[in-house]
């Protein structure tokens, strides 16, 4: 319980850096700085108290995690082109429809009961029915088309990585491991936009750098730690205890966006954060 409070509160503090540190910076530069910066302290942390992790390597092992690591790093990568120039509350909001996605799998893969899935998924796709309504009338203000799919597919990617994962965990892949392998896959994939997707010189690229090294730090952190947190609640835990973390985190994001960036609500967006919060309580009601 402890971990996956932690990896609550870590998650959504991130998302907040995250969206205060892209609205100056490059996101193929943060995202290249934070993950090298994850790496070295996973490394120095196996170093100094998981020497013989990489003993217990298999191709198989490897083949499993990377998967999961792929899916959750393109995931980070339409969350942050998102972001850039959306909301935490649309961050929120598109987080809590990954329970729909998640459930949907566990419903016709595990045992789940059909009475919560109709209960839950209806709940949450009036919810998001009804955000929809309200955005499409001012659409450009709100959210782009383009922004949505990126939303969208942000969910999707997240919720098949966060999956892997689970399944990885259960045939005890090593947590630490599994964080290493998805910061080295983040890390790769963000160096490889780095240098296509930007017209950064050298030296452009290095001032950067330097300007946000601060709170990148900070950033590689925080993610460091919700994700190790978060494997270790999802290991130890049963699934009903696990689903505090696809509730907590984009609660915990909106509230962020409205405190600190004063991002405004209507009435029928509170209205659809309601039935999507319950929506996701009842389809992980069963989840055991």
């Amino acid at each position: 319980m402890k971990f996956v409070l932690a990896s609550i509160f870590f998650y959504s503090v991130n998302n907040l850096l995250w969206k205060k540190i892209l609205f100056k910076s490059n996101i193929w530069i943060v995202m290249t700085l934070r993950s090298f910066m994850t790496c070295s302290i996973g490394l120095i942390i196996i170093y100094f108290f998981y020497p013989n992790v990489f003993n217990e390597l298999t191709i198989a092992t490897l083949i499993k995690s990377t998967s999961a690591s792929l899916l959750g790093a393109f995931g980070l990568v339409f969350m942050t082109s998102a972001l850039k120039l959306g909301s935490l509350r649309q961050l929120g909001i598109f987080n809590m429809t990954g329970v729909f996605f998640t459930v949907t799998y566990l419903y016709f893969f595990e045992n789940f009961d059909f009475k919560y899935y109709v209960i839950g998924t209806s709940l949450i796709v009036l919810g998001f029915v009804i955000y929809l309504t309200q955005i499409k009338r001012d659409l450009k203000k709100e959210i782009s088309y383009r922004q949505l799919l990126l939303f969208t597919l942000m969910t999707v990617f997240f919720s098949a990585s966060a999956l892997f994962h689970w399944n990885n965990l259960k045939q005890s892949i090593s947590p630490i491991f599994s964080l290493i392998n998805q910061e080295i896959v983040v890390f790769s994939i963000s160096f490889f936009g780095l240098l296509t997707r930007t017209s950064y010189s050298k030296k452009q690229i290095i001032r950067s750098s330097i300007a946000i090294y601060k709170l990148t730090f900070v950033m590689a952190l925080l993610i460091f730690m919700a994700v190790w947190t978060g494997f270790l609640g999802l290991k130890i835990t049963n699934p009903y205890i696990t689903s505090l973390l696809a509730l907590g985190i984009p609660v915990l994001t909106i509230l962020f966006g409205t405190f600190f960036y004063k991002e405004k609500w209507s009435f029928s967006n509170f209205i659809a954060l309601v039935l999507i919060i319950f929506g996701a309580f009842m389809l992980h009601f069963n989840l055991n």
